[in-house]
């Protein structure tokens, strides 16, 4: 870890304990440059697209801390089309620990759960998460809305973290099973989902505005629908905070503008890319610890290989974009995410990408308490390596430095990069 973020981290890890107001403007700060940084001093290794959209997620992420009345805690899953529409900025768990951990300053917060009577084995992610909000440093949200897609760790962290602040708190059930009965009942709830916030806010839908964001979010899908066909047969030199970049764009900034604008710039600039193969192309499964040295200097900005995309980035690609009603189309994107339903869904899926993204390998990476990613990798190897993918199952942690092996991990990985080199 770099010498200054592990200062910064021990002195918002003291300053928590004694003035949690001072640590939220303390990260407020910190946050707010880097954001101006990446806008107006980018890295010049990264595509122009990506530049803007590291400053577009980091003022994504900053404006809630700073306008916590129109804001609402959610999902990594929740359709934020209507949020978008109404003017609501939103704040996530993986977004907060993401920053967290880039800023060397989670621990405080994850000891502050654990102390509280969370479990050292949940996701470090809502850990954080809780441990903002007991900690007094999270300011109390207006409402808190998520969904029961995937994460089980979701209907105890909302839940939890709702009461403790005394907001209100929607959940949107999101069944296993596709099918029209399914779909008409996931309709159903975003309609009140609707109801729900204009009864405990002053916010109100413009149906016209909504239609407006849908317009961008199927623009968006369609762009990343493109940018899969171009990263079949281009080389690009990137790093992994890029992959979660475009997580982001694909979820809770979906229908935004900048995550349109970012879409439609990466096709251009992916375009002009080189037709070419540099080193070992690797399909990442789940969270990307992006934070961690040891592996960003085995994987970023090198030709020996490159992360030619993460599942999570796909994994609402073929929602119906013919759909001409606006929650018919939200509904229908949840309900057809490979998350959803049988671990199958999710292992074909990556299956499915891998080759149309002519990849080497996959990575298959547990992070730290996820249950769905961690209870199917054994079923997802065997499946990928018996259809020709060689799979590394790598365990870590996406936002957590106290549960990561580095020397381990980097061995793993080397291996792994040393397999697929010999294979090609």
């Amino acid at each position: 870890m770099n010498k200054a973020i592990e200062i910064f981290g021990n002195h918002i890890y003291k300053l928590t304990q004694i003035h949690p107001q001072k640590t939220l403007k303390q990260l407020s700060f910190v946050y707010t440059a880097a954001g101006l940084q990446c806008k107006y001093f980018p890295s010049k290794l990264l595509l122009p697209a990506r530049q803007y959209m590291q400053w577009a997620a980091a003022d994504a992420a900053i404006k809630p801390l700073r306008n916590p009345k129109n804001s609402a805690i959610v999902s990594l899953y929740l359709p934020c089309e209507i949020l978008h529409a109404m003017g609501i900025y939103q704040m996530f768990p993986e977004a907060l620990a993401c920053y967290l951990a880039a800023a060397g300053s989670e621990k405080i917060f994850i000891e502050t759960a654990e102390n509280n009577g969370i479990p050292k084995t949940l996701c470090s992610y809502h850990k954080a998460f809780i441990g903002l909000a007991e900690s007094g440093v999270l300011p109390n949200p207006k409402f808190i809305i998520n969904t029961s897609l995937a994460c089980d760790v979701n209907h105890l962290s909302f839940r939890r973290v709702a009461d403790y602040c005394h907001v209100p708190h929607f959940m949107i059930d999101v069944p296993s099973q596709y099918n029209k009965n399914n779909l008409q009942y996931v309709e159903n709830q975003l309609h009140q989902m609707v109801d729900f916030i204009e009864e405990n806010s002053d916010f109100r839908l413009d149906e016209n505005r909504l239609a407006e964001v849908i317009n961008r979010s199927k623009n968006t899908v369609g762009n990343f629908r493109r940018i899969i066909e171009l990263r079949k047969d281009r080389y690009l030199s990137d790093e992994m905070t890029s992959q979660m970049l475009s997580v982001f764009a694909t979820h809770i900034m979906l229908g935004s503008k900048e995550a349109e604008k970012y879409s439609a710039d990466m096709i251009k600039q992916l375009s002009e890319c080189p037709k070419e193969r540099k080193g070992v192309r690797l399909l990442w499964v789940h969270t990307l610890p992006y934070w961690q040295d040891a592996l960003r200097d085995l994987i970023n900005f090198t030709d020996r290989c490159e992360i030619v995309a993460c599942d999570m980035v796909f994994d609402a690609l073929d929602v119906n974009l013919d759909e001409e009603n606006p929650y018919r189309y939200m509904a229908d994107r949840l309900l057809r995410n490979t998350v959803n339903g049988k671990r199958e869904n999710r292992i074909n899926a990556v299956l499915k990408y891998a080759e149309k993204l002519d990849a080497d390998g996959v990575v298959w990476y547990c992070h730290w308490g996820c249950k769905q990613t961690a209870g199917s990798s054994a079923a997802a190897k065997e499946f990928l390596e018996e259809n020709g993918l060689p799979t590394l199952i790598l365990d870590g942690d996406g936002c957590n430095s106290q549960n990561v092996n580095d020397g381990q991990t980097v061995t793993r990985m080397e291996a792994f990069l040393e397999l697929l080199e010999n294979r090609k």
